[in-house]
């Protein structure tokens, strides 16, 4: 018996290719991926500008996939909302809702089950690395999240792939997500209003410039010494900083898009003078914000949040001293696990709804 294909991995070239296959029109595909990623239906028969005998021929051949969410938690703090989805192996991926009192709402997703970075300060990669996530399985993130949304009268206005994974080891997959989000006939949220956060994987953004892929790049620099960075990101012994430094510029020349560094402040490791020294002669050859998190507590890591004073004398040196364009995020759902570096698998229990 031949498997059933799974129209949200289709773009809309594909589904139209689908349908000419099955016997029916052309333009029916446009007409099915509008239903399927504008009004985001989840089942067949409620496309209803299909025949009967069209709806029955398209399930025998497809479906829609649907993620059944095992826990949703809200916090207390500031409202950030946190869904942990079961997918259709059984693997589980956490996605963040955060939502700002100028009603702006940012969804925060992942691409990959677990992560084989295993960046010091991240719980996802401490439970190693399962599998990358489908389009099906990145797209469905948004629509479970903006199906509900529209039901309180609100929608997303950004995607940011800060979850689970890394998302340029996953560059096929989130690149037609991408298409697929961004299509006009579709969700439309502009390719603008997404970002990618990146360790610096730079073969693949050698890729993204090749192809002329439309990201907006964020990089979880977290130190600008080699031998630190190292220690926080295994991978920069592979990439190191003087190769992330020359790919960037190219991006940088050929995008003219403003380059985003996530600095997550560490006490007694990148904290002092001589790291803000070094943090802002990498960034100054850029257009750039750097980013600064204080760091967020990791179950099995006993790596701790500086003090307030500490922060503000890292961060005003930046602005007053090296003049860096700083901001600093004011972390979102931390009672829930739901903030930068705290997401994990979870071994699942009992199905909630859908």
């Amino acid at each position: 018996m031949l498997e059933k294909i799974n129209l949200l991995n289709l773009n809309e070239k594909e589904l139209g290719e689908l349908v000419v296959s099955l016997g029916m029109k052309k333009f029916y595909g446009k007409q099915i991926f509008n239903w399927l990623h504008k009004k985001i239906v989840r089942d067949l028969n409620d496309i209803t500008n299909l025949s009967l005998k069209d709806r029955e021929l398209l399930s025998e051949k497809a479906y829609i996939p649907l993620f059944n969410l095992l826990k949703h938690q809200v916090s207390k703090i500031d409202k950030t909302e946190k869904f942990l989805f079961q997918l259709e192996d059984g693997n589980t991926i956490e996605t963040v809702l955060l939502r700002y009192k100028d009603k702006r709402n940012t969804l925060c997703i992942s691409s990959q089950v677990g992560c084989p970075v295993k960046c010091l300060f991240c719980a996802t990669g401490q439970g190693g690395f399962v599998r990358n996530l489908n389009v099906s399985e990145i797209i469905n993130q948004v629509y479970t999240v903006e199906r509900r949304l529209v039901k309180q009268g609100t929608n997303l206005n950004n995607i940011v792939f800060m979850g689970m994974g890394e998302p340029l080891l996953n560059l096929s997959n989130v690149s037609k997500a991408l298409e697929i989000l961004s299509n006009e006939n579709g969700i439309n949220i502009s390719k603008r209003k997404i970002t990618i956060s990146t360790c610096g994987i730079v073969p693949s953004i050698e890729k993204i410039l090749l192809e002329k892929i439309p990201i907006e790049l964020a990089i979880s620099l977290h130190s600008a010494i080699n031998d630190k960075r190292d220690q926080l990101i295994p991978v920069n012994k592979k990439y190191p900083l003087e190769d992330l430094h020359t790919v960037l510029q190219e991006y940088q020349r050929q995008t003219k898009r403003r380059i985003t560094f996530e600095y997550i402040l560490i006490n007694n490791f990148n904290v002092s003078e001589n790291d803000a020294n070094a943090l802002a002669d990498f960034v100054h050859d850029f257009d750039h914000v750097v980013n600064i998190i204080p760091c967020n507590p990791v179950e099995g890591t006993d790596l701790e949040r500086p003090s307030d004073k500490k922060i503000d004398r890292f961060v005003n040196f930046l602005e007053t001293v090296r003049k860096v364009n700083v901001t600093i995020r004011r972390e979102k759902g931390t009672d829930i696990d739901g903030a930068c570096g705290q997401l994990r698998q979870k071994t699942p229990k009992k199905t909630v709804t859908k």
